[in-house]
């Protein structure tokens, strides 16, 4: 029987339409996982450029993870996939990202053994990089220069001066670093990666203080970054260059001019904050100061602020004395920003605050009693009470002077405590600290006359050995504490028994020196738990106790103390039966 001839040439044109219909929904099937698999990486990319130098946010590791999965499903899928060197180029580059360096090299040497010469670049690029990751910087420096050597259109060459640059970094070679960014950023043409590497140069450069580099390349990084957090602080660095280079005028009318402009409106707290460093640097204190009150009204809760709360806090201190209005606004810091940089300085300030107030309090009986007498004898007190009253007193000092930049006032109890506390522990360290106060006040002859009582007075101690081994016309007439402790040691190992005598020599001679502190708590220490003689560890343990009781033995010998009477107590009892 004939075949219909129109039934035949319909039936071809429909398995032809059929055939022609399943491979467009293939072809479009799979064009649109690649496509979806090139929108991650683009996602995974923005974020790492974004967050370069830093460890890779989780969102990107995701990211990636989805690339090579669907980029892997075609592959598997499609073997003859038209965009194959690209797909295998995205999965290597996602494994490299992701630290998983050894799929990374498989997906290269895929690559490599199907395109061969054409992906040389490409292959060699990222084989360097795996070199860096696995502990070899140099051989990925190495190879990386060679490949500088070849045929690269721009954005390649960026590339490598750029990973190059990154090795450096990790390195600690700062300059030869910058030097490659800045190829790496003359080369790049994509705008975007180009801010990024400026951002880069401008961070590096300031924080190293190479102002002019990272003026220039904080202008780039406005002009090319797609980040509003980067063009925001590049104009917020551009300020604070002129102001650190002492261009005060300009910067103060460039802060002026953005005040007026709505475009930097989202700046406008941390703006008026430099203004008001301008005016501290100009040392127009009360224009400084309203600048900063303003600040904490109008910019409620946020990092300006919290900061600005800081400065005023520092700022009722120095100028005011007023503690209390001082500590609501260090109180104040992380109440307006909880992340700010000045929560944990606030909470120190408060705390010196706090100790200041408390130590003021146990001032004031010692005062009467000073107020009360008719005596100018430099012993007022016995002993033990002028322990107690140096301690209170140099702990006020010491705030005073080295806290709260109060120098008049620290001098005046130092004054007090060698006038009536001229036994007590903590003299040669109140002599120390007035000749450290006199001497930044420049008053050289009350220097020296501190420096030759020290000296003769207390050669032992730490304070006498600052001075010999700074100021070459004192010479140490005996070996000091620190030194016998050394010999002390030495002999120690060799002969024990002579290494005790040291360490008793050290003891008997200095009730000072943080070196007598630790040869009395070896001493105990040995008796104690190795020889076994609790009445000669006790002995040792109670002179700690007497002579540094302030100190890291005292806190041990002080449990030790309390357990050997204990056990002494019971031996006695038993002895006694």
């Amino acid at each position: 029987m004939l075949k219909n001839p129109i039934y035949t040439s319909a039936r071809q044109w429909i398995a032809l339409t059929g055939i022609i219909f399943i491979s467009c929904a293939n072809f479009k099937a799979y064009f649109n996982t690649y496509y979806n698999a090139e929108e991650y990486f683009d996602k995974a990319e923005k974020i790492r450029l974004e967050n370069r130098g830093e460890k890779l946010p989780q969102s990107a590791v995701n990211n990636y993870e989805k690339v090579i999965e669907k980029v892997q499903f075609i592959l598997d899928n499609y073997p003859e996939f038209k965009w194959k060197k690209s797909a295998l180029s995205l999965i290597a580059q996602s494994h490299f990202h992701r630290g998983e360096y050894r799929a990374a090299t498989s997906a290269l040497a895929e690559m490599k053994s199907a395109f061969g010469e054409e992906v040389y670049g490409e292959v060699e690029f990222w084989t360097s990089l795996i070199k860096w990751k696995q502990n070899k910087p140099q051989p990925a420096i190495n190879s990386l220069n060679n490949l500088l050597q070849s045929n690269l259109n721009q954005n390649f060459r960026a590339k490598v001066y750029l990973a190059i640059a990154e090795i450096y970094l990790e390195q600690g070679m700062q300059s030869e670093a910058m030097d490659n960014l800045e190829k790496a950023a003359e080369k790049i043409r994509d705008p975007n990666e180009k801010g990024q590497i400026y951002y880069r140069i401008a961070s590096l450069s300031f924080d190293n203080g190479v102002f002019d580099r990272a003026l220039i390349a904080y202008q780039q990084v406005i002009k090319n970054s797609q980040s509003k957090k980067q063009v925001q602080e590049g104009y917020l660095k551009t300020v604070q260059i002129y102001r650190l280079e002492g261009n005060i005028d300009l910067a103060a009318n460039t802060i002026k001019n953005m005040l007026l402009d709505e475009n930097y409106q989202s700046i406008f707290a941390s703006l008026e904050l430099e203004l008001a460093k301008l005016y501290e640097q100009q040392n127009k204190i009360t224009a400084a100061k309203n600048r900063l009150k303003s600040i904490v009204q109008d910019y409620v809760k946020t990092a300006a602020s919290a900061e600005a709360y800081y400065k005023l806090g520092n700022y009722s201190i120095q100028d005011d004395w007023d503690l209390e209005i001082a500590l609501k606004q260090f109180g104040s810091v992380s109440a307006e920003y909880r992340n700010s940089l000045y929560s944990k300085p606030a909470k120190v300030r408060i705390k010196e605050i706090k100790s200041y107030q408390q130590a003021q309090l146990n001032f004031e009986p010692w005062a009467l009693k000073i107020t009360k007498s008719d005596t100018i004898a430099d012993s007022l007190f016995l002993k033990d009470e002028q322990n107690e009253f140096a301690k209170i007193v140099y702990g006020i000092s010491e705030l005073e002077a080295f806290h709260f930049g109060r120098k008049d006032t620290a001098l005046v109890y130092l004054n007090l405590l060698t006038k009536f506390a001229n036994q007590s522990q903590l003299l040669p360290k109140a002599l120390y600290a007035k000749l450290m106060i006199m001497n930044e006040m420049g008053d050289t002859n009350t220097v020296g006359e501190l420096k030759k009582r020290i000296v003769n007075e207390f050669p032992k101690t730490d304070y006498a050995l600052a001075i010999i081994n700074t100021d070459k016309s004192y010479q140490p007439l005996t070996s000091t504490s620190d030194e016998k402790l050394i010999l002390a040691e030495q002999n120690w190992k060799s002969d024990s028994s002579l290494g005790i005598a040291h360490y008793r020599e050290i003891v008997n001679e200095d009730t000072v020196s943080e070196s007598s502190a630790k040869a009395a708590y070896f001493l105990a220490y040995q008796y104690d738990y190795h020889l076994v003689q609790p009445d000669s560890a006790l002995k040792y343990y109670q002179w700690i106790l007497k002579y540094h009781n302030d100190s890291d033995q005292a806190f041990h010998s002080n449990k030790r103390v309390t357990f050997l009477n204990s056990v002494l107590a019971d031996t006695s009892g038993t002895n006694d039966h």
